[in-house]
């Protein structure tokens, strides 16, 4: 039921894998996507419930980021919780680091 609401809103993920195009990310830059990850729900805490934040750092620390930046959006998106623009920059960059589509935060309400 969730999947299939997060389809009709643009906000889930595609069903098939993602090919990235150039090449594979660098240690460095796998490094810093990490931090990035395991950082940003945590700038949302004012925002989102504890448990919908465990449920999103626990997807980020077990190395599952699509998952968490997925979760993350979409959560702030469901609870109509304003994004200021660096958080809609930061957000945007992850996905975007991700392979995700980052036109998702489009959506998400401005402070």
């Amino acid at each position: 039921m969730t999947d299939q609401m997060l389809r009709l809103l643009g906000l889930s993920g595609p069903s098939r894998p993602i090919v990235l195009s150039g090449p594979p990310p660098t240690t460095a830059q796998n490094r810093e996507l990490a931090d990035t990850m395991r950082r940003l729900p945590g700038r949302f805490q004012d925002r989102l419930p504890a448990a919908v934040l465990q449920r999103i750092t626990g997807s980020a620390a077990s190395g599952r980021w699509e998952k968490a930046a997925g979760q993350l959006v979409m959560a702030l998106y469901m609870r109509g919780a304003p994004v200021s623009a660096a958080e809609r920059d930061e957000l945007r960059g992850a996905l975007q680091a991700l392979g995700v589509p980052a036109h998702r935060v489009d959506g998400l309400r401005s402070r």
